[in-house]
């Protein structure tokens, strides 16, 4: 699982903003989309299934905790004025060398974070379901009328491969330091989310409830 911890380590270091664990999950799945792309293997130990809630794998949320234990992030439960709760990732500020990535593995991940690092949570979902292992999943399901949650998702189907040098990573860095959320309180912006995520509930459901008919 240490690539994997290598990965979460750099996207929690990283990020513009604190990650939710959706974000986590959406993130690591992306990356491992692309990286596959590029080079036609996987550099995680993660295999994606369609689940309910888009493209999942429970080995991200026991790397996260692993990495709690170790001290690297703390993991919080954020109450929200409508009584519901946000899980927030934060990362500690501790050294994190033993977790670094391979420059192949980085130019990756800081394209994901540089398309996805402040995204509202329903521009996330749907990156990831705009992908072609996601989509060929939900055309099937529209097609034959079934549920197939359980389904590991094929990263060889194909999508135009993004390439990126070193100066390009660069730019993208200082973009991502350039962008800036509107001015709210952590409240509100936790309010928003939820808000979100409810409004991209049916989203998220509607070829799932195909097979349930």
């Amino acid at each position: 699982m240490s690539n994997l911890k290598n990965l979460l380590v750099y996207f929690l270091e990283h990020s513009p903003r604190l990650l939710g664990r959706t974000d986590l999950m959406k993130f690591v799945y992306s990356f491992e989309y692309y990286y596959y792309q590029l080079h036609k293997q996987h550099f995680t130990e993660t295999t994606f299934i369609r689940y309910h809630y888009g493209p999942n794998d429970d080995s991200v949320v026991t790397a996260t905790m692993e990495l709690q234990q170790e001290g690297f992030v703390e993991i919080a439960r954020i109450p929200t004025s409508k009584g519901n709760f946000f899980i927030q990732h934060e990362y500690t500020g501790k050294n994190t060398q033993q977790y670094s990535l391979p420059e192949n593995a980085e130019l990756v991940a800081c394209f994901i974070l540089d398309r996805l690092g402040k995204e509202k949570y329903g521009g996330v979902i749907e990156f990831a379901y705009s992908t072609p292992p996601m989509k060929a999943v939900l055309d099937e399901e529209k097609r034959t009328g079934t549920n197939i949650s359980g389904r590991v998702l094929d990263m060889d189907q194909k999508e135009k491969v993004f390439k990126s040098t070193r100066q390009e990573k660069e730019e993208a860095r200082k973009r991502l330091k350039m962008r800036k959320f509107p001015e709210c309180s952590q409240e509100e912006y936790y309010d928003h989310i939820v808000a979100q995520y409810q409004l991209y509930e049916d989203v998220r459901r509607r070829t799932s409830l195909v097979g349930d008919c």
